[in-house]
């Protein structure tokens, strides 16, 4: 009887100590699909369309995460003006995102070093809300404006 006292008291303990160790903390940014749209600086919208996340992979060193995906383009504005968005024509995005930090930046063109959108966002549930800008090889900004995406329930 004393040992199954003991063993019992055991399991309670073992039991009640790795139950928490496989729970891990849930993202605020999830994986899915999102709509999109990019403002000039007054609100007019610029370019709009799809984005979808794939993975979300957490990086070892840095403890933020990796997330890949793509994206597609639904309407552009034709206003020559805006250069940054010749390199946008759809396809793979990838970005760097902080969960401590709700904070994810972007970039819609991981192919190529020089003249790339990127977005800078807050990340709040299931909306994105911050702000992108163009920047070429020297890492001038030439333009930018105001980004906003909302994930969309499945």
């Amino acid at each position: 009887m004393k040992i199954l006292s003991i063993l019992s008291i055991l399991f309670v303990i073992i039991f009640s100590s790795c139950s928490g160790s496989d729970t891990e903390k849930s993202l605020t940014l999830k994986t899915g699909k999102y709509i999109y749209t990019f403002t000039d600086s007054a609100g007019t919208t610029l370019v709009d369309g799809e984005m979808m996340f794939d993975k979300i992979t957490k990086h070892k060193e840095s403890g933020d995460y990796l997330v890949t995906g793509s994206y597609t383009v639904k309407t552009m504005t034709t206003d020559t003006s805006y250069h940054g968005f010749s390199t946008m024509s759809g396809g793979e995005l990838s970005g760097y995102y902080s969960d401590e930090k709700k904070f994810l930046n972007i970039n819609t063109n991981p192919k190529i070093a020089d003249a790339n959108v990127f977005i800078n966002v807050n990340v709040k549930s299931s909306l994105l809300d911050g702000s992108w800008y163009y920047s070429t090889f020297r890492g001038m900004d030439k333009e930018g404006g105001m980004f906003k995406a909302t994930r969309i329930k499945k």
